[in-house]
């Protein structure tokens, strides 16, 4: 896979995973330092965003746009993954009030590869990709964008769709009622 960074054809690194197959599990550290575990089957929904840095003006507008977009959605875990220093993260969470989604720092690189966002080489050599993923309850992918020229915003409008549509979904498995019935 690869994406463009101001026109310029850029390989990325690491697992290429694709709707309805199952999020990795991907450790990041968390801005209180501690290791924790995204993606896979989870209590709520997740909606993974895969930042570049928080400091360009892009990404830190994109960070900014989703922390409103998703105040509206209470079954639904938001995580802002960078590879930005901790501290900086932390510093502009504070600042910037994001307070709707959790912003986590990809110190290993481990979410990077297990979703194919690792840029390979250039000017962002060790960075993300710009991305999102919608992961459903059950763990399974079932949006994902990866933004082709790494200047350029997601489709904001199609993620919040993929959200609504999962989030309004049934849980699947075997309720009661058709247990019953059998």
């Amino acid at each position: 896979m690869e994406i463009t960074v101001h026109g310029t054809p850029t390989p990325l690194d690491g697992k290429n995973v694709s709707i309805g197959k199952e999020a990795p599990a991907a450790r990041i550290t968390k801005l209180d330092g501690s290791q924790n575990v995204i993606g896979m089957i989870s209590p709520n929904a997740q909606l993974l965003i895969a930042i570049p840095s928080l400091k360009t003006e892009v990404c830190s507008l994109g960070a900014k746009k989703f922390n409103e977009l998703v105040k509206k959605f209470k079954k639904l875990d938001t995580i802002m993954v960078t590879t930005d220093d901790l501290d900086f993260v932390k510093d502009y969470a504070q600042k910037e009030c994001i307070d709707c989604a959790q912003l986590v720092v990809d110190t290993e690189r481990n979410f990077a590869k297990k979703y194919g966002l690792l840029i390979r080489e250039g000017k962002l050599k060790d960075r993300l990709a710009r991305a999102v993923y919608v992961v459903d309850r059950e763990g399974i992918i079932a949006y994902k964008e990866l933004v082709g020229e790494i200047v350029d915003e997601v489709n904001y409008e199609a993620c919040i769709e993929a959200i609504d549509a999962i989030l309004s979904e049934k849980k699947k498995g075997h309720t009661h009622e058709n247990w019953m019935s059998v």
